[in-house]
């Protein structure tokens, strides 16, 4: 009796040894189980490759893809209030300033500084007018070439830092060939382009006349701020977007205004990810 009582013993303490093996073995998986899943996962097995496959799935817009679009900004210097504008729009543009006004200078140094283009806004006869202008201030039809070649020399060598030209009203000088061509001849010799504003759209003779004398032309497609409305300026450029997507290139033409000038400052960066490269107005000349 005493043999069994002893060998009872031995296989409870054999059994008492295997449960405390099998407990140490649990605890050890689970700890190992927690604590792998706890390991943040490192650079280049988790992290990197997601990161890469970000980047590879964003599509890049090439600039010029959706077309080319140049703005040009009528009536400066009267007044230096939009000069920081200038600044702040991180793109080309023109400023086209009228002569001898008390700030014209101011914006062309302005201008300048910030490397902006610029362009005389040359006064030509309306149709119609309803403002006041100094005598001989505005080109006429009636004047004779000798009187518009000296007013015409006079405003160019006032302003040496002009690229080029665009009108000032001219409804009627721009139909006028005889004033038209004088003018044109003029600003080839200076190495000037012209930019037809199209106040005259059915009539004009600017583009045909430009054509036979090899002057570097283009001509205005949309105006901006006819209704100076920040809907109406928005809807005006989608408008320019349309035309430069069709054709491959655009030119607006607004005013030197806080709100035309704010539209732009932000629509510029909409339209350049859109694929719209803004360009200054000689890339779209034509008779370069």
């Amino acid at each position: 009796m005493a043999k069994k009582g002893k060998s009872s013993s031995h296989k409870k303490d054999i059994k008492t040894m295997l449960v405390i093996l099998f407990l140490f073995a649990l605890v050890a998986v689970v700890f190992l189980f927690f604590h792998k899943e706890k390991t943040p996962p490192t650079i280049s097995s988790a992290v990197a490759p997601v990161k890469v496959h970000k980047k590879s799935m964003v599509k890049k817009i090439p600039p010029g893809s959706a077309g080319k679009i140049a703005f040009i900004l009528d009536d400066w210097g009267y007044h230096m209030g939009n000069c920081h504008y200038l600044k702040e729009i991180k793109a080309p543009l023109a400023v086209s300033v009228l002569p001898n006004l008390r700030h014209s200078d101011d914006i062309m140094k302005c201008a300048s500084v910030n490397n902006k283009d610029i362009m005389l806004h040359l006064p030509l006869e309306p149709y119609h007018n309803l403002d006041s202008y100094p005598d001989n201030y505005v080109l006429t039809t009636a004047m004779p070439v000798h009187k518009i070649e000296k007013l015409l020399e006079e405003t160019l060598t006032k302003m040496p830092l002009i690229v080029g030209v665009n009108n000032h009203m001219g409804s009627k000088a721009t139909e006028d060939r005889a004033l038209m061509k004088v003018i044109f001849q003029k600003l080839k010799n200076k190495g000037l382009f012209f930019v037809d504003s199209m106040t005259a759209p059915h009539h004009s003779i600017c583009g045909q006349l430009a054509d036979e004398m090899q002057l570097p032309f283009v001509k205005r497609d949309v105006f901006l701020d006819n209704t100076n409305t920040k809907e109406a300026i928005e809807k005006q450029i989608r408008e320019l977007a349309q035309k430069a997507r069709r054709r491959g290139y655009a030119i607006a033409i607004g005013h030197d205004r806080s709100l035309t000038l704010q539209v732009i400052k932000e629509d510029i960066p909409i339209l350049q990810t859109q694929g719209f490269e803004i360009v200054h107005v000689k890339d779209l000349l034509r008779h370069r």
